[in-house]
């Protein structure tokens, strides 16, 4: 015989199961029915649950990256980096106080990440140097500015806002690693500000096809029809438009 306890007394468990984990005060209960699809009750109330989900929660976000980076045991500063035109750029700095100091290692995270996609490397990369990880502008926690629906003005966008974060952090060179988008943007960084990286590292970066076998022409292969159309269709749309759409069961389906 199956037991169904009442939404109530599970959303209760569900917020002293939080606040234990986190140690950072309770959740709301009226938050934790904004995403969580068992507040849900009736045969409308799903409805109800996705029509009042809120699409972004400052405190929840800043929640689950603290639960991901506690299980980092290097001393960290953790703090916001102003630039131009209002915005700002989160910041996870790392300093090591040695007599031999080697460059600074900063770290650029993909698209739809923030800082704790490092949560595995911080300690490690940090025993030997100083490092920076930031939250790419429009991601994390850094702020969300309008980009340009231009791609060439979009990149310069985001390269200017690097080279914004690197003055105020007063860093003159440094090893610039990036993964993924973050990998594309580190490259277009270091193409246009070449004096400011001593070494380029990139993970699984975008834009950078497999270099063909030798002897085989390096031109682009051909894209049919039917995929360019799809782009042409999807182009206006976010791609993480989808997961907003889903409200509260995001984090189930996806």
């Amino acid at each position: 015989m199956a037991v169904v306890q009442p939404a109530g007394r599970k959303l209760e468990a569900k917020s002293q199961t939080l606040h234990h984990a986190n140690q950072l005060g309770p959740i709301s209960s009226k938050e934790i029915c904004q995403n969580l699809p068992e507040a849900a009750s009736g045969m409308f109330g799903w409805m109800r649950s996705w029509w009042n989900w809120c699409p972004t929660s400052e405190l929840l976000l800043k929640q689950a990256e603290e639960r991901l980076i506690s299980y980092v045991h290097t001393a960290y500063e953790d703090k916001i980096v102003s630039i131009s035109k209002g915005n700002f750029i989160r910041t996870i700095c790392m300093k090591q106080d040695t007599e031999n100091e080697k460059t600074p290692l900063v770290m650029v995270h993909g698209f739809g990440s923030g800082v704790g996609l490092w949560v595995k490397n911080l300690d490690a990369l940090s025993s030997q140097r100083t490092l920076f990880a930031f939250d790419v502008l429009g991601f994390g926690r850094s702020s969300r500015p309008k980009f340009s629906n231009n791609a060439t003005n979009a990149e310069r966008q985001f390269v200017d806002s690097i080279e914004e974060w690197r003055e105020e952090m007063g860093l003159n060179k440094f090893v610039l690693l990036g993964h993924s988008l973050g990998g594309y943007l580190s490259a277009a960084y270091a193409l246009r500000y070449p004096q400011r990286v001593q070494h380029l590292i990139l993970i699984d970066p975008w834009g950078f096809p497999e270099r063909p076998p030798p002897g085989q022409a390096s031109g682009r292969p051909r894209v049919p029809m039917w995929i360019r159309a799809l782009v042409f269709l999807v182009q206006p749309f976010n791609p993480l438009a989808l997961v907003r759409a889903a409200g509260p069961w995001g984090a189930f389906v996806f």
